[in-house]
């Protein structure tokens, strides 16, 4: 090979790597952009992550609350059954009160009852005897014109024997 030619191979050589060069360097380039651009979305993958974290702590945080109110329930719902056990107990005491109450009010229903026929029967005597007295007081009336008549009577009779006495003590 001479020289010129070599020279020119030289050349179109360091043509053709000055060309290769230039694509790697272009290539290389876009490495560079490709990594920035993974660079970025590290980022963003790490920026996401923390927020992902984040996220996680506020719902443990939840999640601690709605233990804390399962918890408040759960003595909620036990007061209740408490409550209601002593609601139960007392309604059957009320229920028991309310039962002898009501034996009582119907042996006062019971009196009154009897009370009630025993003024029946005390009004209806009372309006016998008021007939008895009503006919009582018609005999008497009766008995009282009669004995004014016979005191009458009598006191005629008394005037005519003193009358006869005179007249047979004057003619002796």
């Amino acid at each position: 090979m001479t020289a010129s030619e070599y020279q020119q191979l030289t050349e179109f050589l360091g043509q053709q790597f000055a060309a290769i060069d230039r694509r790697f360097t272009t290539i290389d380039q876009r490495f560079v952009a490709i990594d920035q651009q993974f660079v970025s979305m590290d980022e963003r993958f790490v920026a996401l992550d923390q927020r992902l974290v984040a996220m996680d702590e506020r719902f443990v945080a939840l999640d601690q609350r709605f233990v804390a109110l399962d918890q408040r329930f759960v003595a909620i719902d036990q007061r209740f059954d408490r409550l209601e056990r002593r609601f139960d107990g007392l309604q059957e005491h009320m229920d028991a009160r309310f039962r002898e109450v009501f034996g009582h009010f119907d042996a006062i229903y019971g009196r009154l009852e009897r009370l009630e026929q025993e003024y029946v029967m005390v009004t209806q005597a009372l309006r016998r005897i008021e007939g008895l007295l009503a006919d009582e007081a018609g005999r008497r009336d009766v008995l009282e014109r009669s004995v004014a008549e016979l005191k009458r009577h009598v006191a005629t009779l008394q005037e005519r024997i003193e009358d006869l006495e005179q007249r047979m003590a004057r003619s002796s």
